[in-house]
């Protein structure tokens, strides 16, 4: 019974997860085309409507109204090899992300914007039988962020300051299915659960009146807390029926982490170099757990039980390095970037439900001026193969073996500005000569 109510917990901790792609653990970040291509390093710099999600004290360098629009496609792959098993890999289709925002100034001082986006959480999925299959087998989370915003352009007081704060409106859900094993006899058990958190987020941005071309940009996200609750059903042929929790009501509580996020820009003539890091405070996902001293996911079960399993979760520091290259007569811009991002899963608690290792990615992108008002954009991230082994640990975790992951990342997006002057120039180019103006070209 025991390993039956951890067994299902396990698969509750899906509802964190993000299957193989993006950034560390379940925080993906491909969310802008433009933005992918330079490696996400756009704290500093970012004055188009995604600055809601990267920066919102971008939004109030928008003059008129600027909407963008992004699709990506994460094409990923997790494995799992152990001693006596060959190596096992994740099923799952590649898995499509749409994004949309929207800011526009409303008074010489102030912007407004929205964005509407998916920053934790993908589908998941292993064979069926696998070695694991008790642990993860299919799962699908969504995470929607709603994000309305307030810039505020000081730069009449404070040359070069811009700051904003708004909320993040967090509906959540997830679906999970994951196997029950008596012996030969095997069953089910699936989960449909739902919440809605609330969170905040503040920037800013200084771009260095004194020193033409220097950028720097802050952002600090909150945590959002998601109070899940929904169904459990279990599915086995009797005898067993009987040893499960009766079908009901279940529930679990995982919070969204926390995030710091750094950058400066510097640019000359038409390259820009960005540099950004990001804080991510994992350490609090998950609640204390008074049996281990660290924490665990702790799930309310059917028939008044209750289940922990562990997970330990680190913070972690990403590094993120883009550059971006404006060729004449500004039509196009060229992008690349390079990522490191650790995992802020230990070896002691590394499993099938989420194969992460710390990861290496490369970025690539393009803009093209289609019109004064429209720009198009081209992002792709690679992450290449990578593996980790959790065999050191002889107690944990329950699953020891070597863990892989590698993934692509595609991404299209439109930029389009209305009103307030034409722009002269692709999205992302380092404006040297009108940083401080409060227009654009």
């Amino acid at each position: 019974m025991n390993n039956l109510r951890t067994s299902l917990f396990a698969a509750v901790g899906l509802l964190g997860t993000a299957g193989t792609a993006g950034a560390n653990a379940f925080n993906i970040n491909e969310h802008d085309a433009r933005v992918t291509g330079r490696a996400g390093a756009t704290a500093a710099s970012n004055d188009e409507a995604s600055a809601v999600l990267f920066n919102p004290a971008g939004i109030a360098r928008v003059e008129g109204t600027s909407i963008v629009v992004a699709g990506t496609l994460y094409i990923a792959e997790g494995e799992y090899s152990n001693a006596t098993t060959p190596t096992t890999k994740t099923d799952g289709d590649p898995s499509p992300v749409p994004s949309l925002y929207v800011a526009s100034r409303v008074h010489d001082m102030v912007a407004v914007g929205v964005g509407v986006y998916f920053p934790f959480g993908l589908a998941v999925s292993w064979p069926d039988d696998h070695p694991q299959s008790t642990i993860a087998q299919d799962s699908d989370l969504k995470t929607m962020f709603i994000s309305p915003v307030v810039g505020v352009n000081l730069d009449k007081q404070v040359p070069g300051l811009t700051v904003a704060a708004g909320l993040d409106i967090v509906p959540s859900s997830v679906s999970l299915k994951r196997a029950i094993a008596f012996g030969d006899t095997r069953g089910t058990v699936d989960l449909a659960a739902d919440t809605v958190g609330i969170g905040f987020r503040a920037g800013v941005q200084y771009h260095a009146p004194k020193v033409p071309g220097l950028k720097l940009g802050v952002m600090y996200r909150h945590s959002v807390t998601l109070d899940f609750e929904g169904q459990a059903d279990f599915d086995i042929a009797d005898p067993y029926r009987g040893q499960l929790p009766p079908d009901g009501d279940a529930s679990t509580t995982i919070r969204l982490p926390g995030s710091v996020w750094g950058g400066a820009a510097y640019g000359v003539d038409n390259l820009e170099v960005e540099v950004n890091a990001v804080w991510i405070r994992w350490a609090k996902t998950f609640t204390e757990d008074p049996n281990t001293g660290g924490t665990s996911l702790t799930l309310n079960l059917p028939g008044m039980q209750t289940s922990r399993i562990r997970e330990d979760y680190e913070n972690t520091l990403t590094w993120r390095l883009g550059v971006d290259y404006k060729f004449k007569p500004q039509k196009l811009n060229l992008r690349a970037g390079f990522i490191y991002d650790p995992t802020p899963i230990p070896t002691s608690t590394v499993t099938a439900q989420l194969p992460d290792v710390d990861r290496i990615a490369l970025t690539a992108g393009a803009s093209y001026q289609v019109s004064d008002s429209l720009d198009a954009h081209f992002g792709a991230l690679w992450i290449p193969h990578r593996e980790r082994d959790s065999t050191s640990d002889p107690q944990y975790p329950i699953f020891h073996g070597t863990y892989a992951v590698q993934a692509l990342v595609l991404s299209l997006g439109v930029t389009g500005h209305f009103g307030g002057g034409a722009k002269s120039e692709p999205a992302g180019t380092a404006k040297v000569a009108t940083i401080n103006e409060g227009t654009r070209p």
